[in-house]
């Protein structure tokens, strides 16, 4: 099978098991009886896991190979979401989230790596293109998902998301050796090569800020429709909808940075992101959201992409996965971790979650100003 068409499937499944649990997992600690700040401390824990060993795990993939690394994580990742059916006090879902952590922060990059692959070697695909199947796997699950939890309760999110792990791990064994990945093991000081990169550094405290800000939408989009009446079969809907809107975005997001340029494609984002939770602080009306979901596909999706291509044309090839993990871990890593407690702070001094959207799209608002004065200098020194 052509390496491209496993790629699709893979991004397919991991992205169902990914919108099966991440856009719940607060729900699912309110579930079991969590006050707010042990929620935010469970929250927390994937990014921080993300940020402390994302960068080690790159350059392990960059140097022991991507199969390996996607057949180890995609494996311990999917028993661990079965470990939470067996949880029964606050210290040992403390332990399973570490966990699944560990395991699940590795397989995105990896994926995104042989994406940006695959695109460099066969000009008619793209990194958003590949990307497209992931969008097309959360949209998917997440309203399927909300119907179950109706229908059952919130630890069905988990069962999901094993089944489809699993699936993603049996993909992997027909996955081939690329001839990208390496066999021996490199001098990790040129690594801080790509550490020291001024413009790679200067873009990744951009993805931060961004990150910090819009974290709400990730954690706590689920508490802001239910703060104002939603079902969690709404909820699961307007979760499937972002993901509808991420499709044709995704897809043609080559062609929009090629006419816009990498420059003025990520402002416009950022833009998008800032105006979309400044909206969402206006409105009141759960099914009243739904139009601006369109925002998703340029607030989320474009965003995504052009900062994957960024950090590709910023670092060398040989540490594609060490520079993609860098990604991760600003976003999904230290952002989320500061956006969850900048979160908490506010949810504990009695402030619904559509107040945070108005202080965190001022936060937003600061990278658009960033980029803005300082895009052209900055990011131009590749």
């Amino acid at each position: 099978m052509p390496r491209a068409a496993i790629l699709r499937i893979m991004y397919f499944l991991v992205f169902c098991c990914t919108g099966a649990w991440l856009p719940k997992l607060y729900d699912y600690c309110i579930y079991t009886g969590l006050s707010v700040s042990q929620s935010a401390l469970i929250l927390s824990i994937t990014p921080v896991m993300m940020f402390a060993v994302q960068p080690v795990y790159g350059y392990m993939a960059d140097t022991l190979g991507y199969k390996k690394t996607l057949l180890i994580s995609t494996f311990l990742a999917s028993l661990s979401y079965l470990g939470f059916l067996a949880v029964d006090s606050y210290g040992l879902l403390i332990l399973i989230t570490v966990f699944m952590s560990l395991f699940y922060n590795t397989i995105q990059p990896v994926l995104d790596s042989m994406a940006l692959q695959i695109a460099k070697d066969n000009p008619k695909f793209s990194y958003g293109s590949l990307r497209f199947y992931g969008a097309a796997g959360f949209a998917f699950t997440t309203i399927i998902t909300g119907q179950v939890i109706d229908a059952v309760n919130i630890t069905v999110i988990f069962i999901v998301s094993a089944i489809t792990m699993f699936l993603a791990f049996v993909c992997c064994f027909f996955l081939q050796h690329e001839k990208y990945e390496k066999t021996g093991t490199a001098a990790y000081s040129n690594v801080w090569d790509v550490i020291k990169n001024r413009s790679l550094l200067f873009l990744l405290f951009c993805v931060f800020l961004v990150s910090m800000g819009a974290t709400a939408i990730w954690n706590f989009y689920s508490a802001y429709l239910k703060d104002n009446g939603a079902s969690d079969s709404l909820v699961g809907f307007g979760l499937s909808f972002q993901g509808l809107c991420e499709l044709p975005v995704f897809y043609f997001s080559a062609r929009i940075i090629l006419r816009l340029g990498l420059k003025i494609t990520l402002l416009v984002t950022v833009l998008a992101t800032a105006v979309r939770m400044l909206l969402y602080y206006f409105i009141s009306t759960p099914a009243a959201t739904l139009p601006v979901e369109l925002l998703h596909g340029f607030s989320w999706s474009l965003f995504w992409v052009v900062c994957v291509e960024y950090v590709n044309k910023l670092v060398n090839e040989k540490w594609m996965a060490t520079g993609q993990s860098l990604l991760y871990a600003s976003y999904f890593g230290i952002g989320a971790i500061a956006g969850n407690y900048w979160t908490q702070i506010f949810l504990n001094k009695g402030m619904k979650v559509a107040d945070v959207f108005l202080i965190n799209a001022g936060v937003v608002m600061i990278v658009v100003v960033l980029l803005m004065l300082f895009i052209k200098r900055k990011l131009n020194d590749a």
